[in-house]
Parts: C-alpha cells; sequence; structure tokens
C-alpha cells in the first residue's frame, strides 16, 4: 500500500503582499476611508431616487459596522453598511423599497360579517362584522440600492487598488 500526506506550510503574510503587492496598512487605510465614501453614496443614492416625499428615515438608517481580526497569520479588517436586522427595527420596510412590491394606501372600514376559515362571508344582514382595508394597494418600484451600492463598491476598490499599485 502506498500512502501520502501533504502539510503545506506557508505564510499568509508573503503570499498577501506577493500576489497584492500592496503593504496591508496602505490597504487597510484606504478601504477604512471607503467605508464614508460609501455610506455617503448610499445615503444620496436612496435620498435622490425615492419616488415619493420621505423622511430620511431609511438612509439615516445605514450605519457603518466594522470588524476587525488581528493575529494569526495576517491581520484583516472589514465592514459593511446597513446590516439587515437592524434595518428590520429601525426601518422594517427596507426590503420593500430595495425589491419592490405592493403596499395599502388606504383606509380599513367596518363591514358586515365572519370570517369562514380564511375566507371572509360578507353578510349585510347582521350587526357582527370585521374592520377591513378598503384602499387601493400601491405598486413601490424597486430602488435596487442593494446592488448599484455593490456594483459602485466594486468599482471604488478597483480604483484604490490600481492607485496603490502604480
Amino acid at each position: 500500500m502506498i500512502s501520502a500526506s501533504f502539510s503545506p506550510k506557508f505564510d499568509a503574510k508573503t503570499i498577501y503582499l506577493e500576489a497584492v503587492k500592496i503593504p496591508f496598512v496602505k490597504l487597510e487605510a484606504e478601504l477604512t476611508d471607503l467605508a464614508d465614501t460609501m455610506l455617503s453614496y448610499l445615503q444620496t443614492y436612496i435620498n435622490s431616487n425615492s419616488q415619493r416625499e420621505h423622511s430620511g428615515n431609511l438612509a439615516n438608517s445605514m450605519k457603518i459596522d466594522y470588524t476587525s481580526q488581528k493575529g494569526g497569520e495576517a491581520p484583516s479588517m472589514g465592514w459593511g453598511i446597513g446590516k439587515f436586522s437592524d434595518l428590520d427595527k429601525l426601518a422594517p420596510y427596507w426590503y420593500l423599497i430595495n425589491y419592490g412590491g405592493s403596499s395599502f394606501k388606504g383606509d380599513y372600514h367596518f363591514v358586515p360579517g365572519f370570517f369562514n376559515g380564511n375566507k371572509f362571508v360578507y353578510n349585510p344582514m347582521i350587526a357582527e362584522g370585521k374592520s377591513l382595508p378598503s384602499g387601493v394597494k400601491g405598486i413601490i418600484a424597486p430602488m435596487h440600492y442593494v446592488d448599484v451600492s455593490r456594483i459602485q463598491l466594486d468599482k471604488e476598490i478597483q480604483r484604490i487598488l490600481t492607485s496603490l499599485k502604480g
């Protein structure tokens, strides 16, 4: 029987410097500045592409979430904007604005009748009833701010890498 085992030994810092050819400290500083640039880009995009009067709450709910890890073979850093779990609390309509959909715009009115399972049975002869929506559903066109921001982020990272290498 023949067996073989391989245990690669490498230095992540050396591989990084050979592949990227940019000192991590310089790249980290540029990417940290990029977080502020992207937050501003995202907020401006949301506010300028809004289809209706708005409070700015969605754009203002976007925050930078930094992560970093020191030690090990190589340091790492990262950040994100608009953590979905936070947006669900601060601006729960973020998904509808980004991806589009329908929303209820109208009033609720008393309608005589009752529910039989999931179906409402209208009966004008009884005094009992339910308060039901009688408005029109509005269609919200998708803004796609998540995808637009990702595309802009890719452009900015390419710009940074080109400027640091050149």
